[in-house]
């Protein structure tokens, strides 16, 4: 009976301690969230909060897909093409925008224009002072965040949709999943108050434009794995229809590009992670070493 006792009281003192390491480390251990694993699994672990940011993430599955627009696709630009295989590897990406709360409690400040505050998105931030919450968020959290790719964004965009936007071609259908022209009265919304995509992200064909990682990159009619384009450009892209834009403006394949220091109203972020980071985080976890 004493063994009985003794074990009871160190496996609720493991608890105790893995729960704590884990609201450290960004798992969450909320009844309505996933439990912190021993081990991580990626078929498993499919969604997960950073307590530490308030970001949510959800797990884009690895595959492939057909990056660009065919020639007959309605307002498509000549740099949608040529349509490209594209293979990517599975990654985590924000289920929303990052909003003005989670900006201003990793930067302590609201650079929006539209300052709604709480679950709006956050706005005219330049990629640099995108860069500057990554870091800053690194510090707090131990996760690496980063910008998804282009073509990254473009995939989880469509999640497995072949047509102009993720549900299919019809635009009076973008009034159920996107805040553009025709329904936003000319400002932003709270995220994910309209419906999501397959994958379960929101807000991907409006509300705001998305910056991505790397600059312009030219589409060739070979296949090709997890492409990057230049990082060191002047210029950056960026993705997604925004609160401001008619329909074929927000189109899955459509492309932006920006200066790096450039600021706007109509221009936010979400965030991603690699498997691999999550990984070591969770091993941080198991083992109490990094």
């Amino acid at each position: 009976m004493l063994e009985v006792m003794i074990m009871m009281r160190i496996v609720r003192f493991l608890f105790f301690v893995l729960a704590l390491g884990c609201l450290t480390l960004g798992c969450s251990v909320g009844r309505d969230s996933i439990h912190c694993p021993l081990h991580f699994d990626q078929e498993t672990l499919t969604q997960f909060i950073d307590e530490t940011t308030g970001i949510e993430f959800v797990l884009v599955p690895a595959g492939n897909f057909i990056m660009g627009s065919p020639d007959n696709e309605t307002a498509r630009e000549l740099e949608e093409g040529p349509m490209q295989k594209v293979y990517i590897d599975s990654f985590y990406m924000s289920v929303t925008e990052v909003t003005q709360a989670q900006w201003g409690k990793i930067m302590g400040s609201n650079p929006s224009k539209l300052q709604f505050g709480g679950s709006y998105p956050v706005e005219n931030v330049s990629f640099n002072e995108v860069h500057r919450f990554l870091k800053r968020a690194f510090k707090k959290s131990q996760f690496s965040y980063r910008l998804p790719t282009e073509a990254e964004w473009e995939y989880a965009c469509r999640s497995d949709a072949a047509t102009p936007y993720c549900f299919g071609s019809d635009e009076k259908t973008l009034l159920e999943y996107a805040w553009f022209e025709a329904n936003s009265g000319g400002e932003t919304h709270p995220v994910k108050s309209l419906l999501p995509n397959k994958w379960g992200l929101y807000d991907m064909h409006g509300n705001v434009n998305e910056w991505v990682a790397d600059g312009r990159r030219g589409y060739l009619r070979v296949p090709i794995r997890n492409p990057v384009g230049p990082m060191g450009s002047a210029k950056t892209m960026a993705r997604g229809g925004c609160w401001l834009y008619p329909a074929n403006m927000c189109r899955s394949a459509r492309r932006l590009q920006f200066e790096k220091d450039f600021q706007s109203y109509v221009l936010g972020f979400r965030v991603a992670l690699d498997t691999a980071a999550v990984a070591q985080c969770f091993d941080i976890l198991k083992t109490g070493k990094p």
